[in-house]
């Protein structure tokens, strides 16, 4: 008897029902969907803002332009450090393949210990281009060494009694075969009122330098920006007597007290003018930015002198 119920409960063969789970995702999948539609439109919307495809190339080339000349590039790096090294008497070495040594000891005591605490001591080795030499450090305007040069020159020139450089000269008169009639080279620095017409309107203080080459007169400019700084880089023909140099700085000095109110303000609106139909342009181009109106800070600052006298035959 028991042999024959073990065999009945063992062999017998079982129908199993298969159950199913009762999972309702129908509500969650749709939620999953909107969202998931949401995201892809936000994105579409954000390359659409974004689209670099959106802007032409020739549209913004003038401002890039001027980023450019503003900036400068590596020949201009190269000749300050040239220019600045020797200056401070310790003159750039040039190496055979194509670098430069900086012998960084045998600047004034101040330089060392700023360029100390930039990482820089010693004899270093510079280049200028792309790509640097085996072993050679890159020298752009932002790098260490140029930078802490200008800052040093920069401040020995606005206050020439405390500082440990020679300080560079903030006006001069000379004469000059770059002119061919009494010249007078203001440096400016130029500044602004920029309004950000946005959601909540913005006002900021901007400011930019600048050169400008008065005529004998000076009542309008006979040249503006790369021009009139190019006049300054013609060597000097001669030199001029104390006596000279101290009348032609005075007498400059009163034609461009009434420069200030005059040619040199109607400088300043133009450029305010120019910046103004800048950043329209970039707008127009659907950038999204908003519309910036921009309004000269009067009279100029003007930070340098320098007369230039036309050279004898």
């Amino acid at each position: 008897m028991t042999g024959a119920l073990m065999n009945a409960v063992l062999l017998r063969k079982k129908r199993d029902r298969q159950l199913s789970f009762d999972f309702d995702f129908t509500a969650d999948a749709k939620a999953i969907d909107i969202l998931w539609r949401d995201a892809e439109e936000g994105e579409r919307r954000s390359r659409a803002r974004f689209a670099q495809n959106a802007i032409k190339p020739e549209e913004v080339a003038p401002e890039w332009q001027s980023w450019r000349e503003l900036l400068g590039g590596p020949e201009e790096v190269r000749r300050f450090v040239e220019r600045a090294m020797s200056r401070l008497d310790a003159p750039l070495q040039q190496g055979r393949k194509g670098f430069v040594l900086a012998h960084l000891g045998a600047l004034p005591v101040s330089l060392k210990e700023r360029l100390s605490a930039r990482g820089m001591r010693g004899t270093v080795k510079l280049a200028f281009e792309e790509p640097p030499p085996a072993g050679a450090e890159i020298v752009t305007r932002s790098h260490p060494l140029p930078a802490t040069l200008a800052e040093a020159l920069i401040e020995g020139a606005l206050d020439p009694d405390s500082s440990t450089v020679k300080p560079l000269g903030r006006q001069g008169a000379w004469p000059s075969t770059a002119v061919s009639r009494l010249t007078t080279v203001a440096l400016l620095r130029l500044r602004y009122k920029l309004t950000v017409h946005g959601r909540k309107e913005r006002l900021l203080l901007v400011e930019e330098a600048g050169a400008v080459a008065l005529g004998p007169d000076a009542d309008r400019p006979v040249a503006e920006g790369k021009s009139a700084r190019a006049l300054l880089e013609t060597e000097p023909s001669g030199d001029l007597a104390d006596l000279a140099r101290q009348r032609l700085l005075a007498e400059a000095r009163r034609r461009l007290d009434a420069a200030l109110a005059g040619s040199l303000a109607d400088h300043a609106r133009e450029r305010a003018g120019k910046l103004s139909q800048d950043h329209a342009r970039v707008r127009a181009t659907g950038v999204n930015v908003s519309r910036v109106s921009v309004e000269p800070v009067l009279p100029a600052d003007v930070i340098g002198l320098f007369v230039l006298v036309p050279a004898g035959p």
